[in-house]
């Protein structure tokens, strides 16, 4: 295949850019010059088809002889992003999500190539997050819990490439990030979105259908654009050598607040909030979903992608204070920030401009 030309630092690779933060990374780096190479199992990003310093490849991750197959023209790769995520039970996930990070970094290996720095997305559940309440404000430096958890895995077998192959690493640890990716239904923006548009549809307020207590907690958000920028600064930065940085929008926020805009934003009447068991009570609103989507001119989405009901129930069952500290990563020389407020409503507008909601 034949090679783009170089029209920036290097050439990155975006491992895992059909999923929010792959997307918002490939378009940052992109943008930024860089020569790009996408990694997914489905097709080119549709934003990034008719750019010259673009090329992407097609492969499973879990099939190694696949991987190195596809990626035997890419010798010239000198950073990767790594952010694919198998999703599936914790204890399950640990091999496969942990496979396809060592295929990935073996097979540019077998390259011969020079592979400059790696920054690897991880998240909140390196702090135990999932499994309810943790220590607050979470630091890069707390120590680690039992498991299983696949980011441990993922680490250790990056920090243990690098070490015996001479590449500098970094991970980035957001949290519930606000963002967009066709196709890609964990996504609580969407999800929020899509629960907005049919309760308006069908004539019902707006009601909050999480757990009481989180109602009131604190939480935090990681925009996805910013995250991007973030990873873009990790790719060079110096001081993000052989680091571990939580990022997240700087702010938190608390879904009573939050709710409101939302409401808002969809011209809405609130009500009391109501714990909703979301997969089950939107699990017979495809048909109307449809029928939104032909009334209001929607893109077509699949109701089966638009969005994760688990997911976005499991967000909101989050009854505790979810805070991470974000001063290692402003001392170390990112300072950037968003309002949590204006992050979601920025991804509102575009859901909406962009015909994927009414």
């Amino acid at each position: 295949m034949e090679e783009v030309r170089n029209v920036g630092h290097g050439r990155v690779m975006v491992v895992g850019a059909h999923g929010v933060i792959g997307r918002a990374a490939a378009l940052q780096l992109a943008d930024a010059g860089w020569d790009v190479v996408t990694v997914a199992r489905r097709g080119p990003l549709e934003e990034l088809k008719a750019r010259s310093n673009v090329r992407h490849v097609s492969v499973d991750l879990l099939d190694q002889d696949a991987v190195k197959e596809r990626f035997a023209s890419l010798t010239a790769v000198t950073h990767v992003v790594y952010a694919a995520y198998l999703d599936m039970p914790m204890r399950a996930a640990v091999a496969p999500n942990t496979a396809m990070l060592v295929n990935t970094l073996d097979a540019l290996q077998s390259l011969g190539g020079n592979l400059t720095r790696v920054v690897m997305v991880g998240g909140g559940k390196s702090y135990g997050e999932h499994l309810g309440h943790y220590k607050t404000p979470a630091k890069e430096s707390d120590a680690r819990f039992l498991g299983p958890i696949f980011y441990n895995n993922q680490e250790d077998e990056l920090k243990q490439r690098a070490l015996d192959r001479k590449f500098s690493w970094t991970v980035l640890r957001p949290d519930g990030v606000f963002g967009f990716s066709a196709g890609s239904p964990m996504n609580i923006v969407n999800g929020l979105a899509v629960f907005a548009a049919v309760s308006k549809e069908q004539g019902v307020p707006l009601r909050f259908p999480g757990l009481p207590g989180t109602w009131n907690a604190l939480h935090q958000a990681t925009d996805s654009a910013l995250l991007a920028r973030a990873i873009s600064w990790a790719l060079t930065a110096d001081s993000a050598h052989a680091e571990i940085f939580n990022v997240t929008n700087g702010d938190n926020f608390r879904w009573s607040q939050l709710w409101v805009d939302l409401a808002e934003f969809f011209d809405m009447p609130t009500a009391e909030p109501q714990p909703v068991p979301l997969l089950e009570q939107m699990s017979d609103k495809e048909d109307l979903w449809q029928t939104m989507v032909t009334q209001y001119g929607l893109r077509p989405t699949p109701w089966a992608t638009i969005a994760s009901w688990p997911f976005v129930e499991g967000w909101l069952a989050s009854d505790f204070d979810m805070v991470q500290s974000t001063i290692k990563i402003r001392q170390a020389g990112f300072h950037d920030c968003i309002d949590s407020h204006q992050s979601l409503l920025n991804h509102l507008n575009f859901l909406r401009n962009n015909r994927y909601i009414p």
